[in-house]
């Protein structure tokens, strides 16, 4: 059931499909940039997940959606021993559900979605198990390529690795990327895609 969610949450929210929640677009956009499903990356390495979704019939309750949603990030966090997951909010208004949420590190958004998702230095990748072994490209000259020994080289950038399809939002501006990644015109969000596979972004 959650394998065939197509949105973050998929603990918190996986059941929802039975009870007819749809994915309006790949994007999971209202058509409204300000309003598309993303996920924001802080400074303080917290991640902030806001999520977008149709929700469209009569019978379905925002209090039942609120409390599964509430009841995932409790057991996370009693399993955790900390208040690591905060719910900020969930709504439903005129048939669209609204959910946001934080997590405390990147490794809670990645246990909680069971998807990849790291942000941290190339070193922190590195120790944490991730293959380092890629070819990246400097956004500014595509002819310009990295690997792995100028990965680990690099102490002043953040390095993203994920394969969830939702926009990401960076606190900086990507420099590399490898051939997975769309970035947005300003170089500051890695754009929503299916299937993309692992993408690796260095940003500052």
């Amino acid at each position: 059931m959650k394998k065939g969610l197509k949105i973050t949450v998929k603990k918190s929210i996986g059941i929802l499909p039975m009870m007819g929640l749809l994915l309006l677009t790949a994007c999971g956009s209202l058509g409204n940039g300000t309003d598309e499903t993303r996920i924001s990356l802080n400074k303080d390495g917290s991640i902030h997940s806001y999520i977008t979704e149709s929700f469209d019939k009569e019978y379905y309750l925002q209090e039942e959606l609120q409390q599964m949603i509430l009841s995932e990030a409790a057991s996370y966090n009693r399993n955790t021993g900390e208040s690591r997951i905060t719910v900020e909010k969930v709504e439903v208004t005129e048939q669209i559900a609204t959910v946001e949420m934080t997590y405390t590190t990147s490794e809670d958004y990645s246990a909680f979605n069971d998807g990849i998702f790291f942000v941290g230095s190339p070193a922190g990748a590195a120790e944490a198990g991730y293959d380092l072994n890629v070819v990246l490209s400097s956004v500014e000259n595509p002819n310009e390529t990295i690997g792995e020994s100028d990965i680990l080289a690099m102490g002043d950038v953040t390095l993203l690795i994920t394969d969830v399809p939702e926009r990401v939002e960076f606190f900086g501006k990507a420099v590399y990327a490898d051939d997975h990644a769309i970035l947005s015109e300003n170089q500051k969000a890695l754009l929503s895609a299916e299937d993309r596979g692992i993408s690796y972004i260095l940003f500052k």
